[in-house]
């Protein structure tokens, strides 16, 4: 455990607060909703979605939050401008008070939501999700005409996935065709509220740079800083054919899986699970315990493992802070709730 020498800005999103010291403030966590294929959505182009499955989904992320003390962002995903307009009215219908990432891969569709948000009044509490190395004239210029002031802000590198190119791309600029520094762009956007991002990268491809920037973004910029590291778990494609072949590990022990299938329940799909969700979990308590303040941590359905793995991570956390001789920042976190 460990303290950063540099003092730690701390954004404040309608109550709920992150950044600060290693244990000072609990781990926001943001779910992704309305992703690539997600079943409660029934139109991608107009937005319309199973309105009922997806409160249910959102109710239990506060529901969760309320028993941990970890409080939530929702990461909303949409390719296109009138599908973003139809999630954001959704959400703002149900809560009215937290934080969303406004996450595409089209630039277009992210246009549209910058200028949707402001017109609507949602600005204050929308991410824009991300300022990096591919940005678009029209993006900048989208943001820097809106009234969005918070956004993810990327470190990547695609020719350098070191500490060193990350930060180059942070704050030098010269990376994928921008002349200036992801920071640079995002305060003359008008960003008053940067989040940075470690950008998750494939294991065997500078996965260990994702991490290690953490540390990087907090001791040199004291900002706050996280990333979607179940990317990781994803793009493993040895993990990926293991869980799908590994019921033919079972196949010809019977004593071996009788008692496996006794202690998971489900039988296969129950070890299948285990070996696909403990890496899944187990990267983001890796970038918990080396500061990250926002796991991005995919599919909300992933709720659960989610909500433990940060609760744990915020508890041990707190209890070095507090060796240091630091005080907690809130009154109500998973180490006063769970302990």
């Amino acid at each position: 455990m460990f303290k950063f020498e540099k003092e730690q800005q701390v954004f404040d999103f309608n109550g709920t607060k992150i950044g600060g010291q290693p244990g000072e403030y609990p781990r926001v966590l943001s779910p992704s909703i309305f992703y690539n294929k997600h079943e409660i959505v029934l139109n991608d182009h107009t937005g319309e979605i199973d309105k009922a499955k997806a409160e249910a989904l959102w109710n239990r992320c506060q529901e969760l939050s309320d028993i941990t003390g970890n409080k939530y962002f929702l990461q909303i995903l949409a390719e296109h401008g009138e599908a973003f307009e139809s999630y954001f009215s959704w959400f703002d219908s149900i809560d009215n008070k937290t934080a969303f990432l406004m996450d595409s891969s089209a630039p277009a569709a992210l246009v549209h939501a910058t200028k949707y948000v402001t017109e609507v009044g949602l600005a204050d509490r929308a991410i824009y999700n991300s300022i990096n190395g591919s940005i678009l004239p029209e993006n900048v210029q989208a943001l820097a005409e809106s009234d969005v002031n918070s956004a993810i802000v990327l470190a990547f590198n695609p020719g350098d996935s070191s500490v060193a190119g990350r930060e180059k791309a942070l704050v030098d600029g010269g990376v994928a065709g921008q002349a200036k520094g992801m920071l640079q762009i995002a305060e003359e956007c008008g960003i008053t509220r940067p989040i940075l991002d470690t950008a998750a990268t494939p294991l065997g491809l500078g996965s260990f740079g994702s991490y290690r920037e953490i540390l990087a973004c907090k001791a040199i910029h004291g900002m706050p800083t996280g990333g979607a590291y179940h990317n990781m778990t994803v793009s493993w494609t040895w993990l990926k054919r293991w869980r799908k072949n590994i019921h033919e590990q079972y196949a010809d022990k019977p004593l071996l899986a009788e008692q496996m299938f006794h202690h998971h329940y489900g039988g296969i799909e129950g070890v299948r699970q285990a070996a696909w969700s403990s890496p899944d979990i187990g990267c983001n308590i890796m970038a918990m315990t080396l500061g990250a303040d926002l796991i991005m941590y995919g599919p909300i359905e992933n709720m659960e493992g989610a909500a433990t793995a940060a609760a744990f991570s915020d508890i041990v956390l707190s209890e070095a802070f507090r060796d240091f001789g630091g005080t907690i920042g809130v009154e109500d976190g998973p180490i006063s709730k769970l302990v």
